[in-house]
């Protein structure tokens, strides 16, 4: 998505290239215009008539002889503000049936000058081909949501049910390269019996949109055959389709094979339901996580088996979580060490700390977890090797860890690391200790504050003026 100064200096270009007929300029302006999104190409006409001086963004357009014009010229010109030159742009563009002028003409269906609007309008309900619908049909699919325009959508889709008919006409739609033409035209067809059940089983494997994935699995899941649902939903790629299945299926019509396999999935939901229907089965989940865990499987299969296991309750060894949390496999060491939080020992910091400059930013950050979640156990002179790294990421990373002991704390780790932006936070209702304080004043001397702030930060800690 472009930001309004990139639309604006684009335009500018398309303006200055119209001008001088500089056909690679223009030849650029067009291709931009064509690979726009529908909502590009609104936004695009909407910052057109934008100016902070006198001069309009589309300078001085209306010197141009329109009738001898190229056509991205006459496109521009439709979006300047200048209304009888929109109009005088629009009705040429009406003799015009470019891929480019469905797209300009569709636009101006939403112009706040009626002239040009119902112009632009009965141009637009006369192209009614399938390859001019998908041009035209994402523009009014968004200006329908809309005030000026709202109802030429309805009108459009009219006009091509009674040149093609209704099923042809929605399963162009279906395959429409905007995504909210084709999920409107998806939701439709099945609610009006277009499409039914075999489509939705036919479509699911292959759809990519997660909204029109939703669609397809909630009428699987509601209409199909049990077998079908296990097929399609519990072996599907969303976690969504995973869930829904063990959900819809009772433990009775479901494979223990599958829902073994779905005890060790990646989502937290799936696992949850699997082991549900595990125990309906009258079979206990915390048996098959001990043996996949304890396995030659996949290290990331054996994580998720641990994380299982924490799940259902189960308390693992101290032994065990270190010994993960220092493996050399990756999804390992990551549940390892998420499984030590409040579990760590004063020995372990130092080991911990050397996690928090490694490469992994996963495992630096839940080594961090574990020492913030055990805080007793150091100082913030334990922090030295993180805050004296020439790296800022480590920097930063010992900033965080500092500043997580809050109070006091916190407010020396902000200026230690002169993140002192805005209001400072200060501790309203406790003094900081003697160690404390005088660090405060020694940082105080040494960085450049506003006076205001440097006077709030002494009024709080009690150091006298």
């Amino acid at each position: 998505m472009q930001t309004p100064a990139e639309i604006l200096y684009r335009l500018s270009l398309g303006v200055v290239a119209a001008q001088w007929d500089d056909r690679e300029g223009l030849a650029e302006t067009s291709a931009w215009f064509e690979s726009a999104t529908a909502r590009e190409m609104l936004r695009i006409d909407c910052y057109s008539r934008q100016s902070r001086s006198e001069e309009p963004v589309m300078g001085r357009v209306t010197d141009r002889k329109l009738k001898r014009a190229p056509l991205v010229a006459l496109v521009l010109a439709s979006m300047h503000r200048n209304g009888r030159l929109r109009e005088r742009a629009v009705r040429l563009l009406c003799s015009s049936d470019s891929a480019l002028s469905d797209r300009a003409l569709a636009v101006r269906v939403a112009d706040y000058a009626e002239a040009v609007r119902e112009l632009a309008e009965q141009e637009v309900l006369r192209r009614t081909t399938l390859a001019q619908a998908e041009r035209i049909m994402p523009l009014l699919q968004r200006i329908s949501q809309r005030w000026r325009g709202s109802e030429v959508f309805a009108r459009y889709l009219r006009a091509l049910t009674a040149v093609h008919g209704e099923a042809t006409v929605w399963a162009c739609l279906r395959n429409s390269e905007g995504f909210e033409v084709r999920r409107a035209a998806f939701r439709h067809s099945f609610e009006s019996g277009l499409l039914g059940l075999p489509d939705a089983v036919r479509l699911l494997p292959r759809e990519r949109d997660q909204i029109v994935r939703r669609q397809l699995i909630g009428i699987v899941a509601e209409s199909a055959a049990p077998d079908v649902i296990a097929e399609l939903l519990l072996r599907g790629r969303s976690a969504e389709s995973r869930v829904l299945g063990l959900v819809k299926l009772t433990a009775a019509q479901l494979d223990p094979v599958e829902v073994e396999r779905l005890l060790v999935d990646r989502s937290v939901l799936v696992r949850l339901w699997a082991r549900l229907r595990w125990r309906e089965m009258g079979r206990d989940p915390v048996e098959v996580y001990a043996a996949v865990a304890r396995s030659a499987a996949k290290p990331a299969v054996r994580a998720r088996a641990y994380v299982g296991l924490a799940e259902a309750g189960t308390e693992l060894d101290r032994s065990e979580i270190v010994g993960l949390a220092r493996s050399a496999d990756l999804p390992l060491k990551k549940v390892g060490l998420s499984l030590l939080r409040g579990k760590a020992i004063a020995s372990e910091v130092p080991w911990l700390l050397r996690e928090m400059t490694g490469e992994h930013s996963r495992v630096a950050r839940l080594a961090g977890e574990v020492l913030s979640s055990s805080p007793q156990l150091w100082s913030p002179a334990d922090l030295a090797v993180l805050k004296g790294s020439p790296e800022t990421v480590l920097r930063r990373r010992g900033w965080g860890l500092h500043r997580g002991r809050g109070g006091w704390e916190a407010v020396i780790a902000d200026l230690e690391f002169g993140e002192v932006r805005g209001r400072l936070a200060l501790p309203m209702y406790f003094q900081p200790t003697d160690v404390q304080r005088q660090r405060i004043v020694d940082l105080l001397s040494t960085l450049s504050l506003d006076r205001h702030k440097v006077s709030e930060i002494a009024f709080a800690a009690g150091i006298p003026g």
